[in-house]
């Protein structure tokens, strides 16, 4: 029996499109890293400053590890009046990087 190539062609794309559909509707699929499987906002827990994302707030930082913005904004000289809703990749220079402060927060927390 002899397949038409392009109806071949559609039954893979259909097939491959349908399975990642399926699971998006089914709330197992996530490609952002900002969502869980079941569409929840993630969150850093504030029990390991390695789980911080560039995407994520000054204010989330600030609730789960309990620390104010205001020392973070002090420790790393980032301007006073810096909003905590700000991306912390927004924040990226000479002085601040994500990196930094991962480390800052794991000596604060003694880890």
């Amino acid at each position: 029996m002899k397949v038409n190539p392009f109806i071949y062609g559609a039954l893979i794309l259909v097939l491959f499109f349908g399975v990642i559909g399926g699971a998006k509707a089914a709330g197992v699929w996530s490609v952002s890293g900002k969502l869980t499987a079941s569409g929840e906002k993630l969150a850093p827990t504030g029990a390991n400053p390695d789980e911080i994302k560039g995407w994520m707030t000054l204010d989330d930082i600030s609730t789960a590890y309990n620390v104010p913005v205001a020392e973070i904004l002090a420790e790393f000289d980032l301007p006073a009046d810096t909003p905590g809703a700000t991306q912390v990749k927004a924040l990226e220079s000479d002085t601040f990087s994500t990196t930094a402060l991962r480390t800052w927060l794991k000596a604060r927390l003694g880890q």
